[in-house]
């Protein structure tokens, strides 16, 4: 059976995380320790997985609010100006006088697609509880999607700003996975790749116990927890149901910004009221159509690129 979208209009989604600027080098192969490895090519692209989180949510439809910082640099000024031109909402989006935007240094193999990234958080880590409780005054969200690139007092608030107004509160437990235990009781949805979801529940996790690893996870508080399998889809589990979800077969370039176009597109279906499986579902063919083209922002499908992928299932 095809799944489709649900129809409904979509309701505001905050999303709360890092906007940097990536700075990526193609390889043949990523160098060991102590190695020099010549590459073919680099470029310059918006990143950060709140920017691209809040930008595949913008895509797939739904008005979207980023809340952030930036430095008042170049990169910043041109991260601003790639925000607003998706049509997101940057009013809570910082600008910081006493650090730098922040960057991440990114090394893609071009046989593999698989990368390597070293990144400097910058501004982001200026962003204050007061500024998170005024984020979500001001918009309002049907759905508080975040990562752990804030600082944690700014992600508490953020959260407990989001639950007071009856928002839905998705966390995406990244970087740092172990980060997310004492907000789990505040979260309706996790949404973790398979290091992190080993990080939370202590041991390995594959497609193989995928469904298992989503019910452990959806145990330590949240309603819905769902992880991101790579090229095996996801796995999610909801009200003491687990499901796979196999992801389509594309032509793998650049795995950058995959989990973040998920995400994005995951919280989208929710503000138009899909339950939580139709909207993975929408997510992981999101994140296998990021995968086939270069960079986090250029790679974020459009929701109609989503839809006839899925037509075609």
């Amino acid at each position: 059976m095809v799944t489709t979208p649900a129809e409904l209009p979509p309701r505001p989604v905050l999303v709360a995380g890092a906007i940097n600027t990536d700075l990526v080098a193609r390889v043949a192969k990523a160098p060991d320790a102590g190695e020099t490895v010549t590459g073919s090519t680099f470029a310059i692209f918006g990143g950060g997985k709140g920017a691209n989180q809040a930008i595949a949510a913008a895509r797939s439809g739904a008005p979207t609010a980023m809340f952030g910082a930036l430095g008042d640099d170049d990169f910043g000024r041109q991260r601003r100006a790639d925000l607003e031109g998706e049509g997101i909402d940057t009013g809570s989006v910082a600008r910081s006088t006493i650090a730098a935007s922040g960057v991440a240094l990114i090394v893609v193999e071009e046989e593999t697609g698989q990368n390597r990234i070293s990144y400097v958080p910058g501004a982001t880590m200026t962003l204050t509880p007061e500024q998170a409780q005024d984020a979500v005054d001001r918009v309002k969200p049907a759905i508080v999607m975040t990562t752990l690139e804030p600082p944690p007092e700014t992600i508490d608030a953020l959260l407990n700003a989001g639950n007071k107004i009856g928002a839905s509160i998705v966390l995406n437990a990244t970087p740092e996975a172990i980060g997310a235990r004492p907000l789990l009781g505040r979260t309706a949805v996790l949404v973790v790749n398979e290091t992190e979801a080993e990080d939370l529940l202590g041991y390995a996790v594959s497609a193989a116990n995928g469904e298992k690893a989503a019910l452990a996870l959806s145990t330590l508080g949240p309603a819905t927890a769902v992880v991101t399998l790579g090229a095996a889809g996801a796995a999610v589990a909801h009200d003491g149901k687990a499901a796979s979800l196999p992801a389509p077969r594309v032509d793998v370039v650049d795995t950058t910004g995959a989990g973040d176009a998920f995400c994005g597109a995951f919280a989208a279906e929710l503000a138009r009221g899909a339950d939580p499986f139709t909207a993975a579902r929408i997510g992981v063919v999101a994140g296998s159509l990021a995968t086939t083209v270069p960079g986090a922002y250029p790679g974020i499908p459009r929701r109609d690129a989503v839809e006839q992928l899925l037509a075609r299932a």
